[in-house]
């Protein structure tokens, strides 16, 4: 199969027919009018000479235009510079000058403040609005971008509104790629060495994928059930598995712009929500909801967590509450990383296990290697490695060049990603990840890995959330301990009896010598849990 998403998506159109495709704000788009408009707008990009291998900056969050500027894009061989709608624009003018960004697509509600910086680029600037696909009354915040320090879309030099666009690229025809092995996004991410960098993923990559996630589904029809895009496309997880699976295989979308477990509960109460993904945050903050519970929860039967360590007492937990409306839907941890287009092991009803985070997907190959890229024995632990069609292309480093550190090439001319994730996996092919490689803390000698300290603390009824890193007493690396409290007590006792659980239940030296009591954990821009923030820098001047 070698097919840009756009031929994909044709291909699935012709297959599923025309259905609810999107759901945004209550108006619903179907799949025609969807790909009426991506073609407006392939033929539009074109117009102003754009063509293919240039790069346009996808500057939006989950939004409609969020899948026609995408599949447009890509049906011309624009590569999508995708990038989170929350960066300074200080850090978008460097990401957007690193790629040669040709153009950008913008919402208007979040434009204001990027006015200067897109002006002093020279760069056309689309200016999307929540209005252009919602046929009820708009929405009043809708119109803050006109108040914002007086700037409407006149701040904006070379710029025309997305409505336009499309109804000028109706009326002209773009130029069409129709090779998937061409690169198709650009991703920002942390990079498996832990620096920033730019991952590039092919249409075959994110098509891939989709293949592979349909053998976990059961036909229906296209439009009756629904699925809540939650996670962003700045992300792989967003991107693959949010948005491009989900469309192509008969869903119908509800792209919620920013999280809110409220209003995610309103919309499955609403709607027959059967498709659900998320980080484990967003599963936590949805139970605490008074409107989670309910007999839409028996609807539920793709649900899947990822991002993050999930607890598995957050997972008995869901499960029992759908249980207890009849519901046969499970919540299943999974892995994988942006580098592998996202999702490479999950576990499934076919195969589950407790802890673990599942067998590889498809014809994904996932081991688990030493330091010098040898294959280990079952229950060892050792670095996470994966190979497969959806591995990325590499790393752009500017302008034609490509980075490839993070990849190992094998004496066979096989790729695979060194994830920078430790790991083991059991006799029976389960994989159990133990923490990242950098978070690991050694000490006397001793490795000692974070989650299984995590685990363990989890055991006790009154901890919210543990996070394990690396702290120091008198210039001696120790294991620290950060928790939240889900109930009041003293943190007093609760240190004590956390100090008196661990001894019970961890060897000597992973137990925590340091323990911190906070009201919330600091997050990173995906919803994880910023470690480094919570880890202690070495003093040399503390005795």
């Amino acid at each position: 199969m070698n097919l840009t998403c756009y031929d994909y998506l044709k291909v699935s159109a012709r297959r599923n027919g025309d259905f609810n495709a999107v759901q945004a704000f209550g108006t619903k788009t179907k799949l025609s009018k969807l790909i009426k408009d991506i073609d407006a707008v392939a033929a539009y990009i074109n117009s102003i000479g754009i063509k293919q291998g240039d790069v346009v900056t996808v500057f939006l969050p989950n939004v409609v235009h969020a899948f026609t500027t995408f599949y447009a894009l890509n049906k011309i061989g624009v590569i999508a510079n995708i990038v989170h709608p929350l960066t300074s624009p200080e850090a978008l003018k460097e990401i957007m000058d690193t790629a040669e960004s040709k153009a950008i697509f913008i919402l208007d509600i979040i434009a204001a403040k990027y006015a200067d910086m897109i002006n002093k680029s020279g760069v056309p600037c689309i200016m999307c609005s929540n209005s252009d696909y919602i046929m009820a009354p708009v929405v009043p915040a809708f119109k803050v971008f006109e108040k914002i320090k007086g700037k409407g879309i006149d701040a904006f030099k070379n710029s025309i509104k997305y409505s336009k666009a499309v109804s000028k690229g109706a009326t002209l025809k773009a130029v069409e790629c129709h090779d998937g092995s061409k690169t198709a996004v650009y991703l920002h991410g942390g990079g498996t060495t832990g620096k920033s960098k730019t991952i590039m993923l092919s249409s075959n990559n994110l098509n891939s994928l989709a293949e592979k996630l349909n053998t976990l589904d059961v036909p229906h029809k296209p439009g009756e059930e629904y699925s809540i895009m939650v996670l962003p496309i700045f992300h792989a997880f967003g991107l693959g598995i949010a948005m491009h699976f989900p469309l192509t295989h008969g869903f119908t979308s509800i792209p919620v712009p920013q999280f809110d477990a409220d209003s995610v509960c309103k919309m499955m109460k609403k709607n027959k929500v059967t498709f659900l993904l998320g980080v484990p945050n967003m599963y936590k903050k949805l139970m605490e909801s008074e409107l989670f519970e309910g007999p839409h929860l028996k609807n539920l039967r793709l649900v899947f967590c990822g991002g993050d360590f999930l607890a598995e007492r957050l997972v008995k937990e869901f499960n029992k509450k759908v249980a207890k409306y009849g519901g046969k839907g499970k919540l299943f941890r999974g892995y994988g990383l942006t580098e592998v287009s996202s999702v490479c092991s999950v576990n499934t009803y076919e195969n589950c296990r407790e802890d673990s985070i599942g067998k590889p997907l498809g014809d994904i190959t996932v081991e688990i290697w030493d330091e010098m890229h040898r294959r280990v024995p079952a229950g060892q632990t050792g670095e996470i490695v994966v190979k497969g069609d959806t591995v990325m292309q590499g790393y752009f480093n500017g302008k034609d060049t490509v980075r490839n550190d993070g990849i190992h090439i094998d004496s066979s001319g096989n790729r695979w990603v060194l994830t920078g994730d430790l790991g083991y996996m059991d006799s029976d092919g389960f994989i159990f990840f133990t923490g990242r490689k950098k978070r690991m803390i050694i000490i006397s000698g001793y490795n000692v890995y974070p989650a299984d300290i995590e685990n363990v603390v989890l055991q006790l009824p009154f901890i919210g959330e543990a996070c394990a890193v690396q702290g120091y007493q008198k210039n001696k690396p120790c294991v620290k301990l950060c928790v939240t409290l889900n109930q009041s007590m003293n943190k007093e006792q609760a240190i004590d009896k956390i100090q008196l659980y661990c001894k019970k239940n961890l060897a000597k030296f992973s137990c925590p010598r340091k323990i911190e009591i906070l009201d919330s954990f600091p997050r990173t821009k995906m919803a994880k849990v910023d470690f480094m923030k919570l880890s202690d820098k070495y003093n040399p001047n503390e005795k």
